[in-house]
């Protein structure tokens, strides 16, 4: 995931993206994007919701919302792309890799980078530079996804990866999360250690051993809080 500097276009496309999923009910399958075109914003989405939203009035509460944060970004002229009263299934599977660092979801190289420069950077082994230069900016991940379009799982995968002790490895770990049960009826999970260069069924064994995947307490919690915070 790319570490956003706050009220860059980057970080202002998926604020964009989670304010207008936090407008549909979170029961609903739904997947919004929000692309930055410089002059203009297309709004890309589809939802199993039904309601149609006013993007216009949206808009104007959004830039009034946060406007301390986006400072002068002007949504002026967009382009509604939402399909809505879809049938959309549920995502069972996501695959995500996680870093042993103060936030999971970014790698160290990124935060000493943002720290000192305090530009955004994307999630890579050499980290690059991500300005309001950029031609677009799209929003990414889980940012406009709602909990059963993969957010739950990625979050679920956090909870997990918290658990693992910081000394184990100072590899990132990549997770195969699934929802869907095995063969034999049991959970599945398949984790992926770039030091071993292999799976890591020893510590799959013993997540399995404690984690009962059963996120229907999460998916609770989840839907009670702002996911802009």
């Amino acid at each position: 995931m790319n570490l956003k500097k706050i009220g860059s276009n980057i970080f202002t496309t998926n604020l964009f993206a989670d304010f207008i999923l936090s407008k549909i009910p979170k029961e609903e399958q739904s997947i919004i994007k929000v692309i930055d075109c410089t002059n203009f914003f297309v709004i890309k989405g589809k939802t199993t919701y039904n309601e149609v939203l006013d993007l216009s009035t949206l808009t104007s509460e959004f830039e009034k919302k946060y406007k301390s944060i986006i400072k002068d970004v002007k949504i002026s002229h967009s382009i509604d792309l939402i399909e809505y009263g879809l049938s959309l299934s549920s995502q069972t599977e996501l695959k995500y890799t996680y870093h042993f660092t103060d936030n999971c979801s970014y790698n160290q190289k990124q935060i000493d980078l943002f720290k000192s420069e305090e530009h955004s950077y994307t999630n890579e082994t050499f980290p690059k530079k991500i300005t309001d230069e950029e031609l677009v900016s799209v929003s990414e991940f889980p940012h406009g996804y709602s909990l059963g379009q993969g957010r739950l799982l990625y979050y679920y995968g956090k909870h997990i990866f918290y658990s693992i002790p910081s000394n184990y490895s100072l590899q990132p770990l990549t997770f195969n999360l699934t929802t869907l049960k095995n063969e034999d009826g049991d959970n599945s999970l398949k984790i992926f250690n770039p030091y071993l260069g292999s799976n890591d069924n020893r510590l799959v064994s013993a997540i399995l051993d404690v984690f009962d995947f059963d996120m229907s307490w999460l998916n609770t919690e989840m839907k009670k809080v702002d996911w802009s915070i």
